[in-house]
């Protein structure tokens, strides 16, 4: 039984020190301005839209053209499906 017990544990020592290490490095990433959605709240303020939207069409205080603008611009950057 006492062997069984030392196998799986030296068994799963050696699975979670194969997960923690990796020969290839980590890839260098800048945060993005507008945290964890591309840089689409950035993007929008760059162009004129600083209230993010709260759903279809322009957020209060914003007018058509400039979100028509705004999301044209920025429809790369924006969360969702593309």
């Amino acid at each position: 039984m006492r062997i069984r017990l030392l196998t799986a544990a030296v068994a799963a020592a050696g699975l979670l020190s194969a997960c923690g290490s990796s020969d290839a490095p980590a890839p260098e990433t800048e945060p993005s301005p507008a945290g964890h959605h591309g840089g689409y709240a950035a993007c929008l303020a760059e162009h004129g839209v600083t209230t993010p939207p709260m759903g279809p069409g322009a957020p209060a205080g914003v007018d058509e053209e400039t979100w028509a603008k705004a999301s044209q611009a920025c429809a790369d950057k924006a969360p969702g499906p593309s």
